[in-house]
This record gives C-alpha cells, sequence and structure tokens, in this order.
C-alpha cells in the first residue's frame, strides 16, 4: 500500500505548484508562501490561487527589484509554460513512467528549452553577455555578468563602488567574491542593494548599467540555484537547445516513445485491460451472466496487476474498471469510492483519459447526493485546466450544477448499457432546455395568496418553482397580473434563481414584442436588490435585457427606478454600455451576425443553457451542428442566421446612441475592461 501511495503522491508529472515552487526557488521570491507549497503537495485545491501565485509569487517581487520592462518579459514566459504544460499534462497519458522516468525528459526536451528561450528573449531586448559563455560549466554565470558589464563600462564595477580594503566595502567585495566563485548563492535583496550601490557610485557608468546589472544577476542566480538543485546538467541542455537554434520539439512524441518502451515490462496486463474496457463500455448492450463473469476476469486482473506492478503506476486503470462495473450494476454508492480513487491517481498522469474520469466522476457524485466538498474539489482542478471558465461570486460549485450533473447520467450510463442483472435507477431523464407543460395555460391566480411559489411540472421530470406573479407575466396573462399587484403581490419577490417578475416581463417583452405585462410592472417601485439581481444560471439582468430588446425608454425607466448603470451580466460578464457598444458596430457591418465566442465562453453557454448533448463541459457535439448530416448543419446554421436577424431587427442607431447617452448620464464607465473577446477590451 505504501507503493501505490507513493505512485499517487509524485505522479510523473510534477503538478503545476510544484514548477512555481522551484520558480521561486530560484528567484528566490517565495518568502512565507504556504499556498504554493499545497499547491505543490495536493494539486489544484483552489483555482483562485493559481494567478495569484504568477502576480505575488513572482511578478510582484521581480518588478519591485528590476523594472516593469523586465517583469513582462518573465511574466509572458510564465504564462506561456504555464498554458502549455497543463495542455502537454492534459493530452499525453504517462502511465507507464514514474517521476524518476518523466522528469529527466521534461527537463531536457522542455524546460531547458524553454529557459533558453526565455533567455534569448531577454537579450534580445536587454542586450546581455554571451549566452554559451553564460552557460558554459566551466564559467560561474555571475562572474561571467560581472565580466561583461566591466568591458561595457569600461571600469570595475565592482572595485569603483566598493574601493575601501576595509570595512563594510571589504565585506561587501567578499561577499561579491564568493558569490562569483560559487560559494554562495545571492539572495534578491542583496542583488537590489548592490544595483543601487553601483547606480549610486560608478556615475555615469553605474547609472548606464545598474538596470542590466539586476537584469542579469537575477538570471544568473536562477541558473546557478536549478544547478545546484538538480542532478542534470542544465545549463548544457540549454546551451545545447541554442546552438540548434532553438528548433520546434514534439514533446508528446518524445514522451509517448519513453512510456510505450517502459510499458514493455507491464505487456502482461495489457490484452486483459483492453479486453476489460471493452467489455466495460458504458453505451454497449450488455447479455445475462456478463455481470459476473467481467468481475471474475477483473478479479483476476486484479491479481496479476499487483504482481506485475507492485509499484501501483497502472492503479487508476484497475479502479477506473472496478468503478465501471458498479456503475454498470448500478451500485453507484460504491461506484464512487472506486472513482474518487480513480480520478486521484489519473491526475497528473493519466493525459487524455483524466478529463472522462472526472467526468464520470462528477455526475455519480451528483447522483449519489451530499458529495459537495468531492464536486468542490475536482470543480476547482477542471478550472485549473480549462475544462470549466473561471466561476463568479462565492459558490464554486452552484445548485443548478449539481442538478445539471445528475441529469448527465443517462447519457453517460444509458439504461440499455447496464448489465441486465442490474435493478432498475429511477433517474431524471435528459432535460429539455424549456418547461414544456401542458396544465401552465390552466393555471388560476391564488388570490388569497398573492406571493404564493407555485409549482409546474413538465413532461421531462423538470420542476419549476416561481411565485406565481413571474408565471403570469411570462404568460402575458395582463388581467391577472394586475389583480395579483393589487392584491398585494410583491414585485421584489425573487425566484430561486434570482430572476424576477420584472425580467419575465423584459424576456416576454424581447421574444414576443408583448409589453402588457411590462407596462404593468414597470408602474410599481422596484428595490434596488431586485432591478440588479443578475440570474444564477444564465446570468440575465433586468437593464441588458432591456438592452437587447431595443426600447430606450425601458432603458431610462429602469435607469430612472435606480438600476446601476454597470451593473455586469451575460455568461461574457460584460456591462450594459459593452452591449451596446457592441451593437452598434455591428450594425454598420456588412454581414450582420453576433460576434464568434471565445471557445471557453461559448462551451459555457452551451452548458448554462441545457443544449442538448452539449454534455458535461458543454463541448460534446450537438446534434444539430453534426457535421456528418448535412441537412442538421443547415438547419443549425439557419437556426442561428434567424436569432441573429431577431436580434438585430429590434435595434436602431439612433436606438442605440440613446440608450448609450442614457447610461452614461447615470455614471456608465465607458473605461471599464471587459474579458470578452479578448482581455482588457473597454466600450
Amino acid at each position: 500500500m505504501t507503493e501505490e501511495r507513493n505512485a499517487m503522491d509524485r505522479p510523473p508529472y510534477p503538478r503545476i505548484g510544484e514548477l512555481y515552487r522551484a520558480l521561486a526557488g530560484a528567484l528566490d521570491t517565495k518568502g512565507k508562501d504556504r499556498a504554493v507549497d499545497r499547491l505543490a503537495r495536493e494539486g489544484e485545491f483552489d483555482w483562485t490561487l493559481l494567478p495569484e501565485l504568477r502576480e505575488g509569487l513572482v511578478m510582484r517581487p521581480i518588478r519591485d527589484a528590476t523594472d516593469d520592462a523586465f517583469a513582462g518579459v518573465l511574466a509572458r514566459f510564465v504564462d506561456r509554460v504555464h498554458a502549455g504544460y497543463l495542455d502537454l499534462v492534459a493530452k499525453v497519458p504517462l502511465d507507464s513512467l514514474n517521476r524518476d522516468d518523466a522528469l529527466p525528459l521534461l527537463v531536457e526536451h522542455y524546460f531547458a528549452y524553454e529557459g533558453a528561450g526565455l533567455l534569448l528573449d531577454i537579450k534580445e531586448k536587454f542586450g546581455g553577455p554571451d549566452l554559451m559563455v553564460l552557460l558554459d560549466l566551466e564559467k560561474h554565470p555571475l562572474a561571467v555578468v560581472l565580466d561583461w558589464l566591466n568591458q561595457h563600462s569600461g571600469v570595475d564595477l565592482v572595485r569603483t563602488v566598493f574601493p575601501d580594503s576595509t570595512g563594510e566595502d571589504r565585506s561587501d567585495r567578499e561577499l561579491i567574491s564568493s558569490w562569483t566563485s560559487g560559494g554562495q548563492i545571492p539572495d534578491l535583496a542583496s542583488i537590489k542593494r548592490v544595483a543601487r550601490v553601483v547606480w549610486e557610485r560608478a556615475g555615469d557608468a553605474g547609472r548606464q548599467r545598474a538596470p542590466a546589472l539586476r537584469h542579469w544577476m537575477v538570471v544568473a542566480r536562477a541558473l546557478c540555484w536549478f544547478q545546484r538543485e538538480s542532478s542534470l546538467p542544465i545549463r548544457t541542455l540549454m546551451g545545447r537547445h541554442l546552438l540548434a537554434g532553438l528548433p520546434e520539439l514534439d514533446l508528446g512524441h518524445v514522451l509517448s516513445v519513453a512510456n510505450h518502451r517502459e510499458g514493455v515490462r507491464f505487456s502482461a496486463l495489457k490484452m486483459p485491460a483492453l479486453q476489460l474496457y471493452e467489455d466495460l463500455k458504458r453505451t454497449t448492450p450488455k447479455a445475462p451472466g456478463d455481470q459476473g463473469r467481467i468481475r471474475e476476469r477483473l478479479d483476476a486482473f486484479e491479481q496479476l496487476a499487483k504482481v506485475i506492478d507492485p509499484e501501483g503506476r497502472t492503479r487508476y486503470h484497475r479502479a477506473w474498471l472496478y468503478g465501471r462495473w458498479h456503475a454498470l450494476s448500478a451500485r453507484f454508492d460504491e461506484a464512487l469510492d472506486y472513482y474518487e480513487e480513480a480520478v486521484e491517481l489519473a491526475h497528473y498522469r493519466a493525459g487524455d483519459q483524466e478529463k472522462q474520469i472526472v467526468e464520470e466522476t462528477m455526475v455519480l457524485a451528483a447522483l449519489v447526493g451530499n458529495q459537495k466538498a468531492l464536486l468542490k474539489r475536482l470543480k476547482h482542478r477542471a478550472v485549473a485546466f480549462g475544462l470549466f471558465v473561471e466561476p463568479r461570486g462565492d459558490a464554486v460549485i452552484e445548485d443548478w450544477e449539481v442538478e445539471h450533473l445528475r441529469r448527465e447520467l443517462p447519457r453517460l450510463f444509458p439504461p440499455h448499457g447496464m448489465f441486465p442483472e442490474a435493478p432498475e435507477q429511477k433517474v431524471a431523464p435528459m432535460a429539455i432546455p424549456m418547461i414544456a407543460a401542458e396544465d401552465l395555460d390552466r393555471l388560476a391566480p391564488d388570490l388569497r395568496n398573492p406571493d404564493r411559489v407555485r409549482t409546474v411540472c413538465s413532461a421531462d421530470g423538470q420542476r419549476l418553482r416561481r411565485p406565481q406573479l413571474h408565471f403570469f407575466v411570462s404568460l402575458g396573462r395582463v388581467d391577472d397580473v394586475q389583480t395579483l399587484l393589487d392584491r398585494g403581490a410583491s414585485v421584489d419577490q425573487l425566484d430561486a434563481s434570482m430572476g424576477s417578475a420584472l425580467l419575465c416581463a423584459l424576456q416576454r417583452f424581447d421574444s414576443k414584442g408583448d409589453r402588457g405585462p411590462l407596462d404593468v410592472i414597470l408602474q410599481r417601485h422596484h428595490a434596488k436588490a431586485t432591478l440588479d439581481s443578475v440570474t444564477s444560471r444564465k446570468r440575465h439582468t433586468a437593464l441588458i435585457s432591456a438592452v437587447r430588446s431595443g426600447a430606450p425608454d425601458i432603458v431610462e425607466a429602469l435607469l430612472a427606478m435606480g438600476a446601476t448603470a454597470d451593473q455586469r451580466g451575460m455568461i461574457e460578464n460584460v456591462t450594459p454600455l459593452y452591449c451596446c457598444i457592441t451593437f452598434l458596430g455591428l450594425l454598420g457591418a456588412p454581414r450582420r451576425q453576433l460576434p464568434v465566442m471565445q471557445e471557453s465562453v461559448r462551451r459555457e453557454h452551451m452548458r448554462r443553457y441545457g443544449v442538448l448533448g452539449a454534455g458535461t463541459f458543454g463541448d460534446a457535439q450537438s446534434p444539430f451542428a453534426n457535421d456528418g448530416n448535412p441537412r442538421h448543419q443547415r438547419i443549425h446554421q439557419e437556426l442561428k442566421a434567424a436569432i441573429d436577424a431577431n436580434q438585430f431587427e429590434k435595434l436602431s442607431e439612433p436606438k442605440i446612441l440613446r440608450m448609450v447617452e442614457s447610461l452614461l448620464r447615470s455614471g456608465a464607465n465607458p473605461n471599464v475592461a471587459h474579458d470578452h473577446p479578448v482581455s482588457g477590451r473597454t466600450p
């Protein structure tokens, strides 16, 4: 068991927290940050820490020690390596390798390669010493840096700024001598102090060379640290990449070849494992008796694996297969125990299989219930790897997401793929993205309880609970709306998704052009919290809905009642002013269509709008966009064109400009930055 725990505790790929910790160690920026240590041990337990790692652990102290330009070069390097590394981990499995096998390959073919590219970028931007000399193992990096600076300044900077042979000058000269001889590695504070003294004492030459001194002493310190901490000749490897001209590398191929070569030792497990994966496919019909026969082979496979793989490198496969067997037997509680083990063992090991394991684990956790902690842990990890967009607000996983996951079970584990011996399960079917209830038109208002919350059930099992006022507004039944308001129904009563009667009225006007309920609702005073409410799943707001409807008078009415002009909404997290300017720009386009979304935002739309077949992460192929069926593709394209045309029919330049003017007069900020379609764009 200890050996199997080691396989999980030190996966073949170092965790992203380990990379940040190593970089902070090399740059001497770690300080007392404990979050990075926990990320290095456990993985992505909190996705919100990752952006702060970049800024607080690396960029801020380097910016303080050097300058914005140097920190900017380093920031681009960190962003590139962070994204590229997670992409590699998510695609290339290393299920035959351990850390000792994988790390030398990663250092030689990835980290040393990227580090060499960084040195080249720094030299191209700021100038610097000969990089091949800097990377020569026979020379000390700090000595190379000082020699280069002395040659270009025409003076010996150390003797110039520390001239005395006694006192502090002597101590500083001895300290620098210790650095250049390899006796010790300078800390960041000492680098800052020496550069400051050079600036103050070395005249024009010092002022010219002090920035370069800071830049290259930081670089030299990092090279010394990596050389000390690694058993591999990091500088030699970087030099080889530079001599070769930094050719494009197929790292995935290098790792896959090594994984295959090492996997020969587990060859006796290959065919039994492939047969079990085939037998335990989620969607293929099973025959009577398969449940028992497959379990016998699974147990035999487990015993064989313990002999051939005592270290547990392939353990996640076995846990996953056992989880599948239990799930196909409708033993979902027991299945989740195995899946939880599989998902931990697969992290930083299973490559493209990890996404599938995470998906099945999350769906089972939602079905079993009372698994919010597990779901949060997996959501944090999935966000860090780009499977979900970053959550907004305090809730990492919201109630609607749990229900969404639960309803994915029939897609992942359809009834026809279960073992015939499995008991029939009463699980919710996949939901259609709308409420279709035949008795909705027959709903009568309860005038004795005007704020009563009513429940409407649809044919696919969905239950929609709302204040009855919301239902009658959505149905356009103006007389019932007026009667309920006269009886004291509150317009500030929100439903479970934070939707208001006002929003229901705006959506009816937007979709059907019916202003009747809206005109009645607008006659009532609304609390500011109601005007600014944002629905939890689709992030609708009243003010953005009014903008999209193309009705300046409604926008003005909401602002006059106290709606916040910059209240963000929609899945793209935009302001009303941003929406207006976006539409204004599109009005003059030759082909008026809504802009293409970022891929991550598109997936989030699919997920939050419950598009059929979009899957857990919103990236499954919609049946209406099936490239293999031209008719489906035409339907998809024509539907999108009709939606876009309907949107623009409501808008005109005078209407938009009037809404823009109203928003600006009410305090909308034209300089507020947005992340969609690119980060930093403003109205």
